[in-house]
């Protein structure tokens, strides 16, 4: 066991905590719809699972990885790391093996946490923490009294480029200092009830949990870790009196999508809408004022600067290309650099560059990367700067701008990625000799891969791609899945010759992607009537299946994902479907096959094929239309 770590000479953020406890004791602080907590109950469940883990090893300087699937176990075990003194790392449900192997690998973790029995064990003493959980007093020691915490508050993972995470200790003070700053920007009072929606390994849910924590708000958790669908997070959002929600940027367009369908409007409840982790179009924003909707608050961070450093709210100026990304938060200091590191003047384009308290001390045990995004400030050489790589400039009126990448990093439904750690996977196996990762080209929200061939592929040339299909197809997936997330698994691979090159020998990405969109496009067979779509049993037809509600559901199908050849028995997944494009899907149905009940994103996941689909839409419509008035 290794020894403690440096222990902090006060902990400002359990301080305020224990104010915020002692003011609101009375107060509901937690909630998932079945259960309640107030604060008074929350912080002796955090003491509780503290006084546990402590005994068990847990101290200043050491880290405990949680792996809980519930939110509010999630939140309660959070508060009970850092009563411990210790940090916390979350390991999401879903991730691959080998995925979390990589991340134990960047942490000097000495416990692993949660509720029950592990599925996949790591090599770490376990701790079952059903009992603090579930308000159950425990046989085991009582919390001990004046514990000196160590620096560090918690651990998230973004994306290497090497192939491994890169892990980020955010620390306490940075913590506290953040939850103040966005609580203080949101105006968040002790009637807010803000829904917890981001996936428990991601630091969005930091942003969910700590300001409402830190001012006698309600965190309001999702039942299970599963993300809703438009319809039902617009019943959440009402049924359990939300006031602000946080919506990654894809994730807020197929909620407004819905909503524009449907004709509705946001709960009257809700005050805030935040969005933020990609590019925010201008029109959508604009769209969405017109509509009366709560208001909007785009967000913009990094993980290494503890989630959110700027914020933008209020109308968007008539002649606005962009949505900005505003001003910064209290505790995060923001400019515009050149490659001198000296800020330019506003106006001027530049490097999006991050100091002050916010920020992270580096990437654990990897010196190289820290050196590389950790630098000096010129002005200040005992101070430090963090380079996002993110292209920005300062508008007249003060807010900051986004302007796009300074290098390939990619934006996946809020993740950042770095796409060489997918291509060093695919170049592994001895067929592919090169390999790039891009956003597809018709959905923008999943991955495709272009891939070199070792060795000669028939059909493939060097002005066209061709997709790589069947058991090959399969070999590759099955590689990346074991190693990567799912969402950074890119569903469409395509062979080709050659990759581009423009004047300079440098990969040409643009043309690049005018190829995958000619591989897309239409052709007169793919774009005549579905012969498999009519009405004959010889050509599998499923008992029940009717010929409109299939033509329907395939061609929503195929525009979709963008492919006209897409087939009847294809699997939406396998094409580049994910829950973003499947709850798009279900809202465009909606639209088609109004009378259809009970049409959920979680049914695409059952039925992913069209013709199940449309077999599954045909008995529901069936059903309905059968069932006894009322």
């Amino acid at each position: 066991m290794t020894a403690p770590g440096p222990v902090a000479e006060s902990d400002a953020l359990l301080e305020s905590w224990r104010c915020v406890v002692a003011r609101h004791g009375e107060r509901i602080a937690l909630s998932n719809g079945r259960r309640t907590l107030t604060y008074r109950q929350l912080a002796a469940v955090a003491q509780r699972i503290g006084g546990r883990l402590a005994a068990a090893g847990a101290a200043p300087g050491r880290q405990v990885m949680l792996q809980v699937n519930a939110p509010i176990d999630a939140v309660m075990s959070m508060l009970g790391v850092l009563e411990a003194g210790a940090a916390f790392a979350l390991l999401e449900d879903g991730l691959p093996q080998a995925a979390r192997a990589a991340r134990m690998d960047r942490v000097s973790a000495v416990l692993s946490a949660g509720r029950g029995q592990p599925a996949d064990a790591l090599p770490l003493p376990w701790v079952d923490l059903a009992p603090e959980l579930d308000g159950v007093e425990p046989d085991g020691p009582v919390p001990a009294g004046g514990i000196c915490p160590g620096p560090a508050a918690y651990v998230m993972f973004t994306s290497g480029s090497t192939g491994r995470p890169k892990a980020v200790e955010i620390g306490r003070d940075a913590l506290h200092g953040f939850s103040l700053a966005a609580a203080d920007r949101l105006a968040l009072r002790p009637g807010d009830r803000w829904l917890q929606l981001a996936s428990l390994g991601f630091d969005v849910l930091i942003e969910e949990v700590f300001p409402a924590l830190m001012t006698g708000s309600t965190v309001v958790c999702r039942p299970d870790s599963v993300a809703p669908d438009p319809q039902e997070l617009h019943a959440m959002l009402s049924d359990m009196g939300v006031t602000i929600v946080e919506l990654s940027t894809q994730y807020w367009r197929e909620y407004a999508r819905w909503l524009d369908v449907r004709n509705e409007t946001t709960p009257p409840g809700l005050r805030r809408v935040l969005v933020g982790g990609e590019r925010m179009d201008p029109d959508d924003w604009r769209r969405w004022e017109r509509s009366g909707h709560a208001p909007l608050v785009h967000v913009y961070g990094l993980t290494e600067c503890t989630v959110t450093s700027t914020m933008y709210d209020g109308r968007l100026p008539a002649d606005a290309q962009e949505v900005p990304i505003g001003t910064p938060l209290a505790n995060a200091e923001v400019t515009v650099r050149g490659a001198d590191r000296l800020p330019v003047t506003p106006g001027e384009l530049g490097e999006i560059c991050i100091g002050g308290p916010s920020l992270a001390s580096g990437y654990i045990g990897d010196p190289e990367q820290t050196a590389r995004r950790f630098v000096p400030d010129p002005r200040s050489p005992e101070r430090h700067l963090y380079v996002t790589g993110d292209r920005g400039r300062i508008l007249p009126d003060g807010n900051l701008e986004f302007r796009g990448r300074l290098d390939d990093q990619l934006k996946v439904r809020g993740h950042r990625l770095e796409p060489a750690s997918v291509e060093r996977l695919l170049t592994a196996d001895p067929g592919v000799a090169q390999a790039v990762v891009l956003l597809d080209v018709n959905t923008r929200t999943t991955l495709s891969a272009c891939l070199v061939p070792a060795g000669p592929v028939p059909g493939v040339t060097g002005d066209r791609v061709l997709p790589v299909t069947g058991e090959r197809r399969e070999e590759l997936l099955a590689v990346l899945g074991a190693e990567l997330p799912d969402w950074a698994v890119p569903r469409r691979l395509f062979w080709t010759a050659e990759l581009p090159k423009n004047a300079h020998g440098k990969l040409d990405r643009h043309s690049l992607d005018t190829m995958l969109a000619a591989a897309s496009r239409p052709t007169a067979e793919a774009t005549a009537p579905a012969a498999d779509a009519d009405t004959s049993r010889e050509r599998g037809q499923e008992p029940g299946e009717g010929p409109a509600q299939l033509a329907a559901v395939l061609e929503r199908f195929r525009v979709l994902l963008g492919d006209p050849g897409f087939g009847p028995d294809s699997d939406f997944f396998e094409g580049g479907g994910q829950s973003i494009l499947a709850m798009r899907l279900v809202t465009e149905l909606r639209a088609t096959l109004p009378s259809t009940p009970g049409l959920r994103t979680s049914t695409v996941f059952d039925h992913p094929t069209p013709r199940r689909l449309a077999h599954w839409v045909a008995a529901r419509t069936g059903r309905s239309r059968n069932a006894p008035e009322r």
